[in-house]
């Protein structure tokens, strides 16, 4: 699996990637683009090195306890609908 696949996801779907999504069905997503950075990193401690891999460095600056993830996204130049989708499913994947 590529770091691609893993942020992203592929075309292929797996039994995983069936079992993820009936899981975000069932549960809701655990992540939305409208939480704030600072609390998703509190609540899922993975979240973190994710974001970082995701070209957000400054997770842990100030301004992450005031902004969005979509904001963040958007200060950085990534589409931040895209990382809460990846991220739900990184989180899920990883049973955070």
């Amino acid at each position: 699996m590529s770091l691609k696949d893993l942020f992203f996801g592929n075309d292929n779907e797996s039994e995983d990637t069936k079992v993820s999504e009936e899981l975000k069905n069932k549960e809701g997503n655990l992540i939305t683009s409208d939480m704030l950075v600072g609390d998703i990193i509190t609540k899922h401690p993975l979240a973190a090195q994710f974001l970082m891999e995701c070209g957000m460095g400054c997770i842990h600056c100030p301004a992450s306890q005031m902004e969005s993830l979509v904001e963040a996204c958007a200060v950085h130049g990534i589409d931040g609908e895209e990382i809460t989708d990846a991220l739900n499913d990184y989180l899920l994947e990883h049973n955070a």
